[in-house]
């Protein structure tokens, strides 16, 4: 059995194809294969041809493509566009779920799903920044939006005189020794200090805590990892994979 999740956004589209076996079901396993394709475009009939999806779930987060929807329910049996009056395996507590992202609560999932019963702070780092919290009694509980590491690079070339635009690279130091290496040092060092207070704040409520890295810059920390932090770059698949799970075969 194959599950098709697609993530769609700005910018470009992820289709993941899942495998499971329907009697006993991993769904902490990654995809087989993610394609990536621009976010207008759909995705080649070979790929249709070459894994049969049974279910697929397709998260967006704008406007559907023009016939997308049309194109999927042609192909898969059982198709569902992610909403929020999907069944989730957690309980959400943000105080206006209406304006929460849906990637957010996916990646929330994602955690329950790898680290079910214990309390996960999910670090998503993208354009922005997202710190959320996930209690061990599986009630996501918030979080809060920073500006991610090429923002903070342009602002500070952008709205100052004389300051030059620097390349974000993973061998950073901890302290500058000229204006680019400056620059460099308190955008990503500022990041991992600002990751690490988070980590220290919520492990005081729960020294159990697991801190889940994932997002497209996640690999300038790679080299920082340590016990208890867990780079997982298709944790909103995963998570999208097992809200699919949950809708299709429960």
């Amino acid at each position: 059995m194959v599950h098709l999740v697609i993530d769609k956004g700005n910018s470009a589209c992820k289709w993941a194809f899942f495998e499971l076996d329907p009697d006993h079901p991993d769904l902490r396993q990654e995809p087989l294969e993610v394609v990536s394709t621009p976010s207008g475009q759909l995705l080649g009939e070979v790929w249709f041809d070459k894994y049969r999806p049974e279910a697929c779930i397709y998260a967006s987060v704008g406007k559907p493509v023009p016939g997308l929807v049309a194109f999927l329910q042609a192909r898969v049996p059982f198709f569902r566009s992610y909403t929020r009056e999907m069944h989730i395996p957690i309980d959400n507590a943000y105080r206006s779920p209406e304006t929460l992202g849906l990637d957010r609560l996916a990646a929330a999932v994602g955690a329950w799903t790898l680290a079910p019963g214990r309390s996960s702070l999910i670090v998503d780092m993208g354009t922005a920044i997202t710190y959320d919290f996930l209690s061990r009694d599986g009630v996501y509980r918030g979080g809060n939006i920073a500006p991610g590491i090429w923002l903070r690079l342009k602002v500070l070339h952008e709205e100052t005189a004389a300051l030059p635009l620097v390349e974000a690279r993973e061998d950073f130091p901890e302290t500058g020794t000229d204006t680019e290496t400056a620059i460099r040092a308190g955008v990503m060092q500022g990041i991992w200090y600002e990751l690490s207070g988070y980590m220290r704040q919520y492990s005081a409520e729960d020294d159990n805590l697991v801190t889940f890295l994932t997002g497209g810059d996640i690999n300038y920390f790679d080299k920082k990892l340590k016990s208890g932090i867990f780079a997982v770059r298709n944790l909103v698949l995963i998570g999208l994979n097992r809200i699919l799970y949950e809708n299709a075969h429960i």
